[in-house]
């Protein structure tokens, strides 16, 4: 079976985000069918679970109420949180997901059952030598059993890079055409290499209770969201990711964990003046290539390995046009009324596979 994931920097959707945004968004997911989605730049009032109940003025709540019943009949789910950094009301992630995946849980001697929700990751060690600070914003760690093999999970990594040295200022532009001091680069930079250097194999390797981590390992990570950093393509400008393959070490397995950040062609869109508007509507483009999702390119087979077989679970990464596809072509409204971001889309076959080249 597959599941499709997606990724959305919303853009400072709060509780004022209007019905054509909610609605847009609504439409995203149930036409691109969605089993899980990624959401950065959300402004709630509610931290933890969210229902269509929770409060009218909450934009999750908002969604899940206008999303209904999924493909089986069931409600669909969501997830709120934001860093310790943020107080209520600031700056968090969102996770929505169907009834084909259910979040892990334990029973207890009682009886009763512990459920792992999704939570701000603060785990993380610093290289000091290495200059590094705190992330800005801590990202939001959460895990899914497919119901279809409730062996397996995967985990996702939901992150949004810092945009500036400001540590208080939002993301309310993409960079346009303006040139970064050095400083700025460094640490979108550094905040790169702390997740995927860092967090990214502490939590790929954790076993929790008695999961079983033979063979090629039944439980896969993803980190994904907007990085605010280009992968290095003839098309785009600095500020890079650092490298685009990374190696940080062996898995329980003993194989090497080697990842790759991936997503071809760009994501986000330039702000829009009254100055610029007529200039803006004969462009017609996109301007970053913000938006990725990593992952180990052994237990996900998307590169070949030495041998020139691979082994893992097929996968693929998109950005999904929505402006041409489905906002008529017209850049303006989508950045006035929408996002600054297109989503992405991560599919991958959860069926164990072992194919030649």
């Amino acid at each position: 079976m597959s599941y499709r994931i997606g990724s959305f920097n919303v853009h400072n959707m709060g509780a004022n985000a209007s019905e054509e945004k909610i609605d847009f968004i609504v439409k995203i997911i149930k036409s691109q069918k969605f089993d899980i989605v990624a959401l950065q730049e959300v402004f709630c009032n509610k931290r933890g679970m969210i229902d269509e109940k929770s409060c009218n003025a909450n934009p999750i709540s908002s969604i899940i109420r206008k999303l209904g019943l999924d493909s089986n009949g069931k409600k669909w789910k969501a997830y709120f949180d934001a860093p310790k950094q943020s107080k209520d009301a600031k700056e968090g992630y969102a996770f929505i997901w169907n009834s084909s995946v259910h979040l892990p849980s334990v029973k207890l001697s009682d009886g009763s059952y512990r459920v792992f929700y999704p939570r701000i990751y603060n785990q993380y060690k610093l290289e000091k030598s290495e200059n590094q600070v705190d992330l800005v914003r801590n990202p939001l760690y959460g895990r899914f059993i497919p119901e279809s093999q409730p062996k397996m999970e995967f985990r996702i990594i939901n992150t949004h890079i810092r945009f500036s040295k400001d540590a208080g200022k939002n993301s309310d532009n993409t960079d346009d055409d303006i040139e970064l001091d050095i400083g700025t680069v460094k640490m979108r930079q550094n905040e790169f290499n702390i997740i995927a250097k860092t967090i990214y194999p502490k939590l790929a390797e954790k076993i929790y209770g008695t999961q079983d981590v033979g063979g090629l390992g039944a439980f896969y990570t993803i980190m994904l969201g907007d990085y605010n950093l280009n992968l290095n393509r003839k098309w785009t400008k600095s500020p890079y990711i650092p490298a685009e393959f990374i190696v940080v070490g062996k898995g329980h397995d003993g194989k090497e964990v080697k990842l790759q950040t991936f997503n071809e062609g760009l994501t986000t869109i330039k702000r829009v003046t009254p100055e610029n508007e007529q200039d803006y509507i004969n462009m017609q483009k996109y301007n970053n290539n913000f938006d990725h999702v990593t992952y180990d390119t052994v237990r996900f087979a998307s590169v070949s390995i030495e041998d020139g077989s691979y082994t893992g679970i097929k996968c693929s990464t998109k950005k999904i046009d929505v402006v041409r596809n489905y906002d008529k072509n017209d850049f303006v409204h989508y950045r006035k009324k929408i996002s600054d971001h297109i989503p992405i889309c991560f599919e991958f076959d959860n069926n164990h596979i072992i194919e030649k080249k």
